[in-house]
């Protein structure tokens, strides 16, 4: 993770040049495309949530989660009666609605949350978390937790709060108050 901290900060590193964004970086200014910035950022970031997703997948395996069933039960957990319909969990994930009745099915399996029509119409699906998709959600979070998030614990508190801003910024959304208050 260090020599992916060098490349961002400008701090000369001897691995630097085994980086695969750093290699891409110099074949896309040798090949004279255009806004290098750009393009460096997308293939940065891009590989920055390859490289997250895969460690963070590898600190709930041993607790039975996947990142996308731990989200789930995240956002459950979130909700003030922990439920919400179907389809406005496959909008806060951002996926397809097959992909969101999928997990769900894998859940409701497990025990960890339970499916109910809505009765004000019964073409809607909500799902509600069980007392023991809440344990297991907070078997995911202490996992993550005991992590530091993956990657994200090379980073300084100062430098997670700005990673945390800009990140927000292209969102479009206002920075996020992570003062810890």
């Amino acid at each position: 993770m260090t020599r992916y901290i060098a490349c961002v900060t400008g701090d000369p590193h001897p691995m630097q040049n085994d980086d695969p964004v750093e290699k891409a970086r110099r074949q896309w200014v040798a090949s004279g495309k255009p806004d290098e910035s750009g393009f460096t950022v997308v293939v940065s970031m891009l590989r920055t949530y390859g490289l997250m997703i895969r460690e963070l997948e590898r600190a709930l395996k041993p607790v039975g989660l996947t990142l996308s069933r731990y989200e789930v039960l995240l956002l459950l957990s979130f909700t003030k009666d922990a439920r919400l319909p179907i389809m406005r969990l496959r909008d806060l994930l951002m996926i397809h609605g097959s992909s969101a009745t999928y997990l769900v099915d894998k859940l409701v399996d497990a025990g960890w949350i339970e499916r109910q029509a809505d009765p004000t119409d019964r073409r809607v699906s909500i799902v509600h978390l069980t007392p023991a998709g809440r344990r297991q959600m907070e078997k995911g979070t202490t996992a993550l937790v005991a992590t530091g998030f993956g990657p994200v614990s090379d980073l300084s508190d100062t430098d997670r709060r700005t990673v945390a801003a800009l990140l927000a910024a292209m969102r479009g959304a206002e920075s996020p108050d992570i003062t810890g208050v």
